[in-house]
């Protein structure tokens, strides 16, 4: 390494002193440093620059026996002890600079002070040296050799910076980061080179290290300036966004006032304004607006029913007064996207807060109106919000329990929640005791008895109004007591079995039975249930056939004169088999064709059931028939394709990844962590509206898709009564397998055949 350098110290001096020469220019040229400190780092950098000027010269004429290099030999090597003091002393005056300026210090610390004394001492020392040989001499072939005083040169350099450390260090918390270390390396890696030049004799590796660190000493002062800079930028920047919010805040609480003034005049809209804003907000941020937009969109939310003409008196905020002018309109591209993004959630709010209006309702609405009434980007958006409100509200009902207690003076005054009848078999108990009427005396009797209502309804709760009955789809099945009595309404059949009368239960004397415990099994498996009753007389078996096997079925407890308590519901494991219901009325088959690749499939419910998997090649065809069954009422029920992978091969099976999931009326999942989609919905010359679309499900039609494959992207497209659709899937798991199967909801999928 030393005979590296030795051997090309002269280029390496000749560069460095270079670079030296271009920090100067820039401290002449630099505005970023107080006048002192600048004055300080061009002395010390004019320092290290002459310093190892003449060191190179020291050896250029080394050696040299004539007039000139007899001169330059002598006023080079003085040069160089000179300024290795007085580089020590410029970088004093830098220090006591730092320390009471970034330091505070209001007197210059005593070793600063003995430091910069010693320094003025050893150049001292080094002129006398010159006369008297004692640092260094010459000898008859002007060649430069260490004097017997040469170590005593080195004390400045060495001991110096030490005591300058201190200083530094006695104070760290008051100076940068960055300042601090480049102080560290400015002094201790000259005092590392000194160490070494003792016993590297013939290099001038302190001198040149000594211009290294001089360098790096501006260098790191600009990094620290333009840090503070950065700092200072960055709170005024905070200042300026405090003032900005609380102008937004301001802003915020008036427009507030205002929209509940507005409110104010009527009742039932109380909160609307600031819902509808909050919504308008979410739905910006998933279509991926940036912050700013959507604050815009909540203020334009928030006031959008106050008034165009009112808002134009807004002048700095224009957009206020064009939101509330297209709000409401019908979609096209020319109107304003705040006033689309508003329109949608302004209506999803309005409909979402009416209780009259079932959630499945809202959703069609939008599905149905995307193109039309509202923004079709928007009007996904608004779906997918549905959609996820409705799996966190299964989720929540899913985890809570029934009401424990109910009392019911009149007949049916009070029914609890509906309680879904499943495929997994499940175990209700309550327990029951008689209400008295006012006035009445103890033992006066009349009639009391709890009774269940089996139904269905889009909101688990049995209705009583034509209104709600007409919106919630209400269907009520039947009614039956404990005593082995029924009335059946809407099912297609209901039949008793296995009545018994039981034994008293130990412990119960008083009649009617006070605190028996009334017990209810139920399941069911596709259109038929079966409950398994017990009461305080007789157990019996209740048959019932649904309607279809798309009809969902709620059990209601209820009853008259009654105080129905401790009501529990306990899931099991087991689940119901075809043989364990018998069969009291025909099962509707509406596959009942002959079949072709694959077998037919019915699906009663969203994706409850589905065709094999087909594994995806390139230019594949499928074709089969489709029908929505009798109970489809909404566009969905239709046919949805599924493209996925799983370990079995089946849908939702073994390791199952989707990566798409499309139903014929234009809905698709989008993308997820296994694949991409890019979906393309268009309505041709065919469409007529969505209402003949749905009748010519239920006429039923012959139905293809066009599969196209090429590497880890799957291209499929359809044409089905006017909605022509095309989905592109990019696959990001790295499977090369991938399988499609056909589902729906409600629908009847024959003669299904693959080319």
């Amino acid at each position: 390494m030393f005979d590296l350098i030795r051997k090309y110290q002269m280029n390496i001096m000749l560069c460095l002193c270079a670079v030296c020469l271009i920090v100067i220019l820039m401290l002449f040229i630099t505005k970023f440093l107080s006048k002192r400190r600048k004055g300080i780092l061009l002395f010390q950098e004019l320092n290290a620059f002459l310093l190892l000027f003449f060191d190179r010269l020291a050896y250029f004429y080394s050696g040299n026996v004539s007039a000139s290099g007899y001169v330059m030999v002598r006023l080079s090597n003085f040069f160089v002890f000179f300024l290795t003091s007085s580089i020590v002393l410029s970088f004093n005056y830098y220090l006591i600079d730092l320390v009471t300026n970034e330091g505070k210090l209001k007197k210059i610390p005593r070793r600063l002070v003995v430091v910069g004394f010693a320094s003025a001492v050893s150049m001292l020392m080094v002129i006398i040296s010159a006369f008297t040989g004692f640092y260094y001499y010459f000898d008859a072939g002007n060649h430069y050799h260490r004097g017997p005083g040469f170590l005593f040169n080195y004390i400045v350099p060495v001991f110096g910076p030490i005591l300058q450390y201190s200083v530094i260090a006695q104070n760290r918390k008051q100076i940068s980061k960055i300042i601090y270390i480049a102080i560290s390396l400015y002094i201790f890696l000259p005092i590392t080179m000194g160490i070494i030049q003792i016993f590297a004799y013939g290099i001038s590796i302190v001198n040149m290290m000594m211009v290294l660190v001089s360098i790096s000493l501006y260098i790191f002062s600009y990094l620290d300036i333009n840090e503070e800079a950065e700092k200072a930028h960055k709170m005024e920047i905070d200042f300026f966004k405090e003032k900005q919010n609380q102008t937004i805040n301001i802003f915020l609480q008036a427009s507030q006032a205002f929209a509940n003034v507005m409110e104010h005049k009527n009742e039932s809209e109380k909160g609307h304004s600031e819902r509808t804003a909050q919504t308008a907000k979410l739905m910006a941020q998933k279509a991926g607006k940036s912050e700013e937009d959507c604050e815009k969109i909540y203020f334009a939310a928030l006031l959008c029913d106050v008034g165009a003409e009112s808002l134009g008196y807004i002048k700095a905020f224009p957009f206020l007064k064009e939101t509330a002018l297209y709000v409401g309109k019908k979609y096209s591209d020319s109107l304003p996207e705040y006033s689309r993004i508003v329109t949608v959630a302004r209506d999803y709010d309005n409909m979402m807060n009416d209780p009259s209006i079932p959630d499945f309702y809202v959703r069609e609405t939008f599905v149905r109106e995307a193109g039309y009434k509202y923004d079709p980007v928007y009007a996904k958006i608004a779906v997918r919000m549905l959609d996820q409100k409705t799996n966190e509200e299964k989720a929540v009902e899913a985890e809570s329990e029934i009401e424990r207690e109910i009392s019911c003076k009149k007949y049916r005054e009070v029914v609890s929640s509906g309680i879904d009848v499943m495929q997994n078999l499940m175990e209700i108990t309550f327990r029951c005791r008689p209400l008295t009427s006012e006035g009445s005396e103890k033992n006066e009797k009349s009639f009391s008895a709890p009774s269940l209502i089996i139904f269905d309804s889009s909101d688990a709760k049995v209705q009583t109004s034509q209104e709600a009955i007409e919106s919630h789809k209400y269907l009520e099945y039947g009614e039956v007591w404990f005593d082995a009595h029924f009335i059946s309404t809407g099912a297609r059949n209901m039949l008793l079995q296995n009545i018994e009368k039981n034994q008293p239960q130990e412990g119960i004397q008083s009649e009617p039975a006070e605190d028996y415990v009334y017990s209810i099994t139920c399941g069911r498996f596709e259109d038929h249930l079966r409950l398994k009753c017990r009461g305080p007389e007789k157990s019996f078996d209740l048959l019932l056939a649904l309607p279809t096997a798309s009809r969902a079925a709620y059990i209601g407890i209820t009853g008259e004169n009654v105080q129905i308590y401790d009501i529990k519901v306990e899931h099991t494991d087991h689940v119901i088999l075809e043989n364990e219901i018998p069969r009291i009325a025909e099962k509707l088959n509406f596959i009942n064709r002959i079949s072709s690749d694959m077998p037919n499939v019915q699906i009663v419910r969203p994706l409850c059931d589905y065709t094999k998997g087909v594994l995806v090649k390139d230019k594949m065809k499928l074709f089969f028939h489709t029908q929505s069954l009798p109970d489809a009422n909404l566009i969905w029920h239709c046919p949805f394709v599924i493209l996925y992978n799983s370990e079995d091969k089946k849908p939702f099976g073994i390791n199952y990844h989707e990566y798409a999931v499309v139903k014929f009326d234009g809905e698709d999942n989008g993308s997820n962590e296994f694949a991409e989609n890019n979906i393309l919905v268009r309505k041709t010359e065919d469409f007529v509206n969505w209402e003949e679309w749905a009748l010519q499900n239920k006429a039923g039609y012959e139905c293809q898709i066009e599969f196209f494959k090429k590497g880890n992207e799957i291209i499929f497209k359809t044409q089905n009564k006017g909605v022509y659709i095309q989905n592109t899937t990019v696959i990001k798991d790295g499977s090369k397998d991938v399988f499609v199967a056909l589902s729906g909801d409600q629908v009847a999928l024959t003669d299904i055949r693959i080319r």
